[in-house]
């Protein structure tokens, strides 16, 4: 289970937007709230690697991708995003890559996270941010245009920076793995590997899918292959390489 102390450093007020009668009280394990294959894919990872007792609690979005179930989801985060995580003594995390780290943490194990003081945990952190950062947004831009733009010419705009953006970011991200490892830091994966094999998934949409490089594509089979991604695929239920166009 996850410490107390490093769950003390991610708590924020949790009787913001919350009733007397709703507010989150410690239960027996987290409550991940999750869409397939969506921002919280990784977090879900994480918490399998990290060995952490979880729930998991799909959200319902309307046209509007507003979250309508579960009923109390914005008090939880009033962002509407996904992922976001009841920890078991009752902290609220959001943010995608927050909640990995954390779990990464509670795991204890350096393949998947240095530890603090360790040169390499800068390094790691760096790329996770980048991911979360410029990778994420560059996808954003160019599969939902209409998030960043009110007009046609402007969500064209957009889409063909993003995938201007993905084009480059691609090669980047390509070249972390050229010295041939399995994985970043060797033959386990590392909290950024997890999480950029989460994202290859999302770029099949765009017009760079980033499974046609070789280099990512077999990435992204080692990815697949691990345990834990193995496990949170199949509870959320949804297939590793959809048919085109899906």
């Amino acid at each position: 289970m996850i410490s107390s102390d490093l769950l003390e450093a991610c708590q924020v007020d949790l009787t913001e937007g919350w009733g007397r009668d709703t507010l989150p009280v410690m239960t027996p394990v987290a409550q991940l709230y999750f869409l397939p294959g969506a921002g919280s894919f990784a977090p879900h990872v994480m918490l399998e690697e990290a060995g952490i007792a979880h729930e998991l609690h799909r959200v319902v979005r309307d046209e509007q991708s507003v979250p309508v179930e579960p009923a109390n989801y914005l008090a939880l985060n009033p962002s509407g995003r996904i992922p976001t995580i009841v920890w078991a003594n009752g902290t609220v995390q959001t943010e995608s890559a927050a909640i990995c780290v954390t779990a990464a943490e509670a795991a204890n194990r350096a393949s998947l996270i240095p530890a603090i003081g360790n040169a390499e945990r800068a390094e790691v952190l760096a790329r996770l941010f980048f991911l979360s950062n410029t990778v994420q947004v560059a996808i954003l831009r160019a599969r939902y245009p209409d998030r960043f733009a009110d007009d046609d010419a402007g969500r064209a705009s957009v889409a063909a920076r993003g995938n201007r953006d993905l084009m480059e970011l691609r090669d980047r991200c390509a070249n972390w793995y050229a010295d041939g490892k399995p994985f970043l830091r060797g033959e386990e994966p590392g909290v950024d590997d997890l999480f950029l094999g989460m994202l290859i998934r999302w770029t099949r949409l765009s017009a760079v899918p980033w499974w046609d490089n070789a280099t990512l594509s077999d990435l992204y089979d080692r990815f697949q292959a691990v345990p834990s991604v193995a496990r949170a695929r199949e509870q959320e239920q949804f297939a590793a390489r959809p048919p085109a166009g899906t």
